[in-house]
């Protein structure tokens, strides 16, 4: 590797490595003369001696890492310093590891040539609440840049920052604006804490930094094209004990009550209603409250804003197509398209199905959408028809169709207006005609305002928030359920015979997509870990939900809260738990 890549990993990131061969060969002799240049390292580093520290170092760092290079990674490193404690944590492959604390918490890691000289000399997030392996594998690459990014912000690194910044996150904030929000709004917050990974949700992931969340999404290049820093609300158990109707007969009922007990019972969690198709049976559990402070239980059918969820209906209605003849799989969507935006080639070979699976190469949002917010409460109730063809009409698309995943709440939106135009009917009356009617899903649909049985939903900030409207992006998350509505859709995908749906919900379970971590049918997402698993979340500003299903285990679960916290994954929690009991 060049001098010039290494200058660019000490400036563009919290993590480098100047690593070569290690002494394979450990004592606690050798522990305890590399605890003694691991020190001295650090001390002349607080007294700002570089060239000392450089003077520890052997003859294969130096052969990797000149002296300038050094000088300039070093400089990355004062605003950081001092370092008030270097704590021993462990020893292995001779390499000692150790906790730095300062400004920020390192992670450090030295090991010496067999002349004593430093070898391995590197510094990385330090992270003792968090397991990385437990995160997917989408969420380690986000994590990677997301400590990079962490670092840039400490360093004050306007410009670094931005070279990681998406093509979408540029077209709706230059360089100049770009420059000016961090120098006066991020910056004065600096130095940030240690960020503990605290979930994800479509690709962005969450952290937390006291007293803020950083929060952080990729795009298909692996830019960022969702970047926030927010107050964070640190979580309190309630006083009192919330309410249930979960009698704890059954082993059943504990499990589910294990897992739900520690979300409701943190402040601000508001409700919840879960369902399970358990061994041939409904089973339905509510807690809290659909409102705070009025003392009333949700029920199996309050209703709730389930927001992505709605992508698997659009793809079922796409399936539905299919099975009637009128589209194939293949079938290009320029063929559905006006003419003066069918034109433009870069859209020319997106299909049906890509828009299905998220492999379109169509962006989360378009570049245009912002512009049409003029409520951040009801971000998408303004994005029309006109604006979504304006878009396509001039679009350059990042990777090659159905070359790789990228989760687009655009192509989903965009596919509900293809089958508009296909059936000359609006989305709402094809929900109605070929899924909720035939399933008999009678709560499940738009209308939330007036319903009498609406849980109130809570944004992050505790507030009360309605649940989202949409214009044209209907198709990628308007719907609103109950859990029983969801239940009853759940059960379908187990494709017993004779249900409704069956061979268009076949189709929407096949594998159109799989590169190893992202497993997609149309809509359905697979879980990685349990690959007989089909899932989907749903998030609004108010709401989580999320249905997860066990075709083979015939096992489903459906759960629905009125909080935009982390509700949704208790869905996942839940299918874990119950397959393991079921097996």
């Amino acid at each position: 590797m060049s001098k010039i890549a290494y200058q660019l990993i000490a400036f563009q990131t919290i993590i480098f490595f100047f690593t070569v061969s290690s002494i394979k060969a450990q004592t606690t002799t050798l522990e305890q003369k590399t605890d003694k240049v691991a020190r001295l390292a650090v001390n002349y580093m607080n007294i700002d001696l570089p060239d000392s520290v450089y003077h520890l170092t052997g003859d294969q760092f130096r052969k990797t890492i000149s002296q300038p290079t050094w000088n300039n990674v070093y400089k990355q490193f004062v605003s950081l310093l001092p370092f008030t404690k270097t704590v021993f944590i462990s020893s292995k492959d001779s390499i000692n590891k150790y906790k730095l604390i300062g400004k920020i918490t390192l992670a450090y890691y030295v090991s010496l040539d067999q002349k004593g000289k430093l070898n391995n000399f590197s510094f990385v997030p330090y992270k003792d609440e968090v397991n990385v392996l437990k995160m997917t594998e989408a969420e380690r690459k986000t994590n990677i840049l997301a400590q990079k990014i962490l670092l840039l912000i400490n360093q004050k690194k306007a410009d670094s920052i931005y070279l990681f910044a998406s093509n979408s996150f540029k077209n709706q904030i230059d360089a100049v604006k770009w420059k000016s929000i961090a120098e006066n709004g991020l910056f004065p917050l600096t130095p940030l804490s240690e960020a503990t990974f605290l979930g994800s949700e479509n690709g962005v992931n969450r952290y937390k930094l006291m007293p803020y969340q950083f929060i952080i999404g990729l795009d298909e290049q692996g830019k960022f094209n969702t970047l926030a820093l927010q107050p964070y609300k640190e979580k309190a158990v309630k006083a009192a004990r919330a309410l249930s109707d979960n009698e704890k007969r059954t082993r059943l009922d504990s499990v589910v009550d294990n897992i739900v007990t520690t979300y409701i019972q943190t402040k601000g969690n508001v409700g919840l209603s879960a369902g399970v198709y358990y061994k041939g049976k409904d089973y339905f559990y509510n807690y809290g409250e659909t409102k705070v402070g009025n003392n009333q239980l949700p029920v199996s059918h309050t209703i709730y804003d389930i927001g992505s969820i709605t992508k698997t209906f659009t793809a079922t209605l796409l399936a539905i197509a299919v099975e009637q003849g009128k589209v194939t799989l293949s079938t290009p969507i320029a063929k559905f398209l006006p003419d003066s935006v069918a034109l433009n080639k870069e859209i020319k070979n997106i299909t049906l199905e890509e828009l299905a699976n998220h492999t379109s190469g169509l962006p989360r949002l378009p570049d245009n959408f912002q512009a049409n917010v003029t409520d951040t409460y009801q971000p998408y109730e303004n994005y029309g028809v006109n604006d979504m063809f304006s878009y396509l009409k001039h679009c350059k698309i990042n990777n090659p169709p159905g070359a790789k995943y990228g989760y687009s709440n655009f192509g989903a939106g965009l596919l509900a207006v293809i089958l508009e135009r296909i059936y000359h009917k609006s989305y709402q009356e094809l929900l109605r005609q070929y899924i909720t009617g035939p399933a008999k899903l009678t709560e499940t649909g738009f209308a939330a305002d007036n319903s009498t049985t609406l849980a109130q939903g809570y944004n992050e900030q505790d507030q009360p928030v309605a649940p989202w409207k949409f214009l044209a992006m209907q198709g990628a998350g308007v719907l609103k359920s109950s859990a029983f509505d969801l239940l009853s859709y759940s059960k379908l995908q187990l494709l017993h015979p004779n249900q409704p749906l069956h061979e268009a919900l076949r189709l929407t379970h096949r594998v159109t997509f799989d590169d190893g971590t992202n497993i997609i049918g149309l809509g359905w997402h697979y879980l990685a870990d349990f690959k007989n698993v089909l899932q989907h979340a749903g998030g609004t500003g108010g709401y989580r939900s999320m249905i997860c299903i066990d075709p083979d285990k015939q096992l489903t679960v459906v759960v629905l809260t009125n909080n935009a916290t982390t509700g949704d994954s208790l869905g996942i929690e839940l299918i874990e738990a119950l397959k393991a009991i079921n097996d």
